[in-house]
């Protein structure tokens, strides 16, 4: 999951983990998320992404939101509230997906766990309280939000196992939720990426809090992670941030600021052609993309956001969000740029007047590659074959 743009909620509360968080804090520099205290640098921008590069970094994931739903119409239920693929989850299994409105305009960002035969994890980027209490109408379930209740901490990192490993936190399937206990205290560890970087969310009962992140940290100080560091794994791996190079439906002024699941880049996640998703019919019948949301690799070492993309010396979209990618030793950015713009010969102003600009193309992600593959495939399916003669 991603965590949204970040709010200006003047006192934002205290995550279960944030005295824990607080107390390797070295720069005191702290953002409000979903009126959640979130850390936006611990130490430094640098070590935080060497951390999750190459070893293991901790990230608080108490601003997410979380419901717990349960019952025996809850897989329809979630069937038709998201674009998860619910009906065909085990236990233990998660999947991702998007929440539709009836206009088939993309609200949030879905990741679902089934955590038994009728009981499911729904994780959200913002909070849909109403949009649940009207959706359960007529529905045999039960909808709670547990946000407060729960403490969420992320590992990533290509060692995130075995640090969880090294704590006792059995995370023996490799694929699937595992459920168990840690000094006394119930958890639940599934796997999760965070953009690019790999790793497991562990979530426990938030009074547990310190019990677990001390326990983490027994063999090594594994350093915390900010949203600065975190920010530049996601664009790497292509996930798009909600508030931030998207505006969710709910959110929107008006139709054209909300945006379908092919403008964010993620059509793979919303199938037109599978299951009865809510807003999927709209989806189907609307106009083909308009624009569409892209990662460019810039040549420079900052890009602000709102930058001009150019192409052949006309504008074609702009600059949503940036990071420096010491992987690549170059500036990625998301981009939202018009559907029908050249791939080549693409351009950054820097500056808007135009006299500092660097040069850019199309950079693939793990997000861009499946929706490539997800339009030949959907292309293959839905075109017109004349028949032999």
């Amino acid at each position: 999951m991603i965590f949204p743009a970040a709010d200006d909620a003047t006192e934002p509360r205290a995550t279960a983990l944030y005295a824990a968080a607080a107390s390797v804090s070295a720069t005191n520099s702290w953002t409000s998320v979903n009126g959640w205290a979130a850390a936006r640098v611990y130490s430094s921008f640098e070590e935080e992404y060497e951390a999750a590069s190459r070893d293991v970094a901790l990230v608080d994931l108490g601003p997410l939101c979380r419901y717990t739903v349960r019952g025996k119409e809850a897989p329809s239920f979630l069937s038709r509230l998201t674009s998860c693929p619910v009906t065909e989850l085990s236990a233990a299994e998660s999947g991702r997906g998007l929440i539709l409105n009836a206009d088939g305009l993309v609200v949030d960002l879905a990741d679902m766990t089934r955590v038994s035969g009728d009981l499911f994890l729904l994780t959200t980027s913002a909070p849909i309280d109403r949009r649940l209490q009207v959706a359960a109408r007529g529905f045999d379930v039960e909808v709670e939000n547990i946000a407060g209740m729960v403490a969420a901490l992320g590992l990533f990192g290509p060692n995130a196992r075995d640090a969880a490993a090294a704590a006792g936190v059995d995370v023996l399937e490799a694929e699937a939720t595992a459920q168990g206990r840690v000094r006394g205290v119930e958890l639940a560890v599934r796997p999760i990426n965070l953009g690019s970087a790999p790793g497991i969310e562990i979530i426990f009962p938030a009074e547990d809090a310190l019990v677990i992140w001390e326990r983490l940290r027994r063999r090594k100080p594994i350093p915390a992670m900010g949203l600065d560091a975190a920010d530049a794994l996601r664009i790497e791996g292509g996930a798009p941030r909600l508030g931030v190079d998207f505006i969710g439906a709910d959110a929107a002024l008006s139709a054209e600021e909300a945006r379908i699941p092919d403008e964010i880049g993620l059509p793979h996640l919303a199938p037109p052609n599978r299951a009865w998703f809510n807003g999927r019919r709209a989806m189907r019948n609307a106009e083909r993309a308009r624009r569409r949301l892209v990662v460019l690799s810039l040549d420079c070492d900052r890009a602000p956001v709102g930058a001009a993309i150019r192409s052949r010396d006309a504008v074609i979209g702009g600059v949503t969000s940036a990071a420096f990618s010491p992987k690549l030793k170059r500036v990625l950015c998301f981009a939202e740029v018009r559907a029908d713009a050249p791939a080549s010969d693409l351009e950054a102003m820097l500056t808007p007047d135009g006299r500092s600009k660097a040069a850019a193309r199309l950079h693939e992600t793990d997000e861009s590659r499946l929706a490539a593959t997800f339009r030949e495939n959907l292309k293959a399916a839905t075109g017109f074959r004349r028949s032999p003669v």
